[in-house]
């Protein structure tokens, strides 16, 4: 699968999704935001995608929103202005929730600086992986902008209330060690080594039964909307449906057997 803006290639069991406009910084423009929506949507409905890494060509994860695009719409009367901006922070709304739905583990390779709105995509994976270099840059406060791209919903969930309201009103560069150190990223992989290690830790997950990490995915994505009754019938529910998958099937073929389960 492949496309201008974005490419996808199958490694097994893992589809490696890449941002592919190192020239422009891979900003997010509208037209990478509909390619990787697509791709999103690809991999969430293939059977053969059991884990998902997105990473990006050149030396920067994404550096955000596109500045062009800023100043086209400003350019514009103010009803155009604001119709500009529906538009393409709709397109960011639908890539980040794209990521978040997927109910495979999602990786972020994060080289670079992803800033801004690229800090959000980085944000909507289960996980991230950074290289030294790696910055991530909240970025808009130095534009006079607020947050957008779920920013303010996804990294108190990271990295804590506390901390994230910290960072969102001091705006600080936050390097690899500082983010492996407050949990925003999980570990420091040496430089050029980082797409590589990524995939690696996405076919661990990728070899696992598929059912208990969509089931994880599914039970976190709700749990703070439901007091604790009501979300232990909800784990139950999945439970039952685990139960009766062909994974735990094969699981419970295995054990009988002596042997170590494969899931298919």
């Amino acid at each position: 699968m492949h496309d201008t803006a974005v490419t996808c290639t199958m490694v097994g069991k893992v589809a490696s999704i890449r941002l592919n406009r190192p020239d422009q910084g891979n900003t997010l423009t509208l037209d990478l935001l509909d390619a990787l929506h697509a791709q999103l949507l690809a991999a969430a409905c293939d059977p053969a995608v059991r884990a998902v890494v997105l990473s990006a060509e050149g030396t920067d994860f994404s550096l955000g929103g596109d500045f062009n695009d800023f100043a086209d719409a400003l350019s514009q009367d103010e009803r155009h202005c604001r119709l500009q901006c529906k538009i393409r922070t709709g397109a960011l709304a639908r890539v980040i929730a794209g990521l978040q739905d997927l109910e495979v583990p999602t990786i972020a390779a994060v080289n670079g600086q992803a800033a801004g709105a690229g800090f959000s995509l980085s944000l909507a994976c289960d996980m991230r992986l950074v290289e030294p270099r790696t910055r991530f840059n909240l970025a808009y406060g130095a534009l006079g902008a607020s947050p957008d791209g779920g920013m303010t919903w996804l990294l108190p969930r990271i990295v804590g209330r506390g901390k994230a309201l910290r960072w969102l009103l001091d705006q600080p560069i936050i390097r690899a060690s500082s983010a492996v150190d407050a949990g925003l990223a999980h570990e420091v992989i040496q430089e050029g080594a980082l797409l590589e290690e990524a995939i690696a830790l996405a076919a661990q997950f990728a070899a696992d039964a598929a059912h208990p990490h969509a089931a994880v995915k599914r039970l976190l994505r709700g749990s703070e909307a439901r007091d604790l009754r009501e979300h232990m019938e909800f784990e139950h529910t999945i439970f039952v449906e685990g139960l009766m998958s062909d994974d735990m099937k094969a699981a419970l073929d295995a054990r009988a057997r002596g042997g170590a389960p494969v899931f298919e």
